[in-house]
């Protein structure tokens, strides 16, 4: 699929789907370059269909056609025999047969069902349905046939039972997990809101009630799963940022500001899992703990009587002034055979700047923000973020 093209994607299109099934009214796809493209989505115009694409990054927006990829390729691992995995293509067309006529959890009915409006007639009923009553062996074959149907009918409810006690409790464990703030932004039944009401009452007496989890102006963290090959994931960090909220788009959406020097190439909506709130400090009071100060109440300490100033500025303490800090590097000491960091430095009093070890500086402040604009340059490299343009 690497060098397939928009152009190749709306033929396949026309002959896999379109001539089979006819135009869809909408057609759901990720942000791929191919379904945004001009071609495709003139495409779709000529068929009368609506397209609309899931959020960036967010495979959870397609759930059900991302769930059934994940079948079918775990399908394809366990009947594939080659080593080199070279003979899927031979055995694909019978396991989509197979799920085709396999029960969806979701409708109810087959794949199969959905879409001609019978079953198929599977190996398993030719087998039951082409007996008769008969004497001798026919008779026995029948008796064992009608065993066959009654275990299979047992093990379908036994399966749908399965199905429904873990997909509830998967439910559970998702809710569970869900914070407070998040629970309070999913639209509930008045069922779940009359019973969840009880239980948040003393919770929410101190906090006012909100249905958005960031306001406008505050400040998040950005995930961003992908990293350039070659590179390891577990130690590349995934959060950048931070960014400001612009707005609120939908309910789990929201538009962020991206400054134009930033460096990240993405779209400005993304979605809320995505997003994790920078801890502005909520433990320090917020309140004024004086009253206003008037000049009534000022009280004036004579300057006389205070000490002198103990402080001395660096140049008369015999220490240069420090401008900048323009680059660093590591190179190996061949004393001591270790690498020592050294540091560009531009000096107020001198016209060519130097190299000088960290602990010939003193100028703390310049250095930490030198050091934290590295940190993020560093992590911006290893980000490779698509165009979504």
């Amino acid at each position: 699929m690497s060098d397939t093209t928009a152009l190749t994607v709306a033929q396949a299109f026309e002959e896999c789907i379109y001539r089979r099934f006819g135009a869809p009214s909408l057609i759901r796809h990720d942000r791929d370059p191919r379904f945004m493209s001009e071609v495709f989505q003139a495409f779709t115009e000529m068929m009368q269909s609506r397209s609309r694409a899931t959020l960036s990054y967010r495979p959870q927006a397609n759930g059900q056609q991302e769930r059934s990829v994940k079948t079918v390729m775990q399908s394809i691992k366990v009947y594939v025999e080659d080593p080199l995995q070279q003979d899927w293509d031979e055995i694909v067309e019978r396991l989509v047969f197979a799920i085709n006529t396999s029960l969806d959890t979701t409708r109810k009915e087959t794949p199969f069902y959905l879409v001609h409006g019978w079953d198929a007639h599977s190996t398993l009923q030719a087998m039951t349905t082409s007996l008769r009553r008969g004497t001798g062996k026919q008779s026995d074959a029948l008796m064992w046939c009608r065993e066959v149907n009654r275990q299979q009918e047992i093990a379908f409810e036994m399966a749908k039972q399965y199905q429904a006690t873990e997909k509830a409790r998967r439910g559970r464990e998702h809710n569970e997990a869900l914070s407070r703030r998040e629970r309070a932004a999913v639209p509930q039944s008045p069922e779940g809101a009359t019973s969840a009401t009880h239980e948040s009452t003393a919770n929410d007496e101190s906090e006012p009630a909100t249905r958005s989890l960031f306001e406008p102006g505050s400040r998040v963290w950005l995930y961003m799963e992908r990293v350039k090959p070659g590179l390891t994931k577990k130690r590349a960090h995934r959060w950048h940022g931070p960014f400001r909220v612009k707005r609120k788009v939908e309910e789990y959406a929201y538009e962020l500001e991206l400054p134009d020097r930033s460096g990240y190439r993405l779209y400005p909506i993304v979605h809320v899992s995505r997003l994790k709130a920078v801890s502005e400090f909520g433990d320090r009071p917020r309140t004024r703990l004086a009253p206003d100060v008037t000049e009534d109440s000022r009280f004036d300490l004579d300057e006389e009587l205070l000490p002198e100033d103990s402080w001395e500025p660096d140049g008369l303490a015999g220490e240069s002034e420090v401008l900048e800090i323009l680059d660093d590097r590591m190179p190996m000491s061949t004393r001591t055979g270790r690498s020592i960091r050294e540091f560009k430095i531009k000096w107020a009093d001198q016209d060519e700047p130097t190299w000088e070890p960290m602990s010939n500086l003193s100028c703390g402040g310049m250095l930490y923000d030198y050091l934290q604009r590295k940190k993020r340059e560093h992590r911006l490299q290893m980000v490779q973020v698509a165009d979504e343009d």
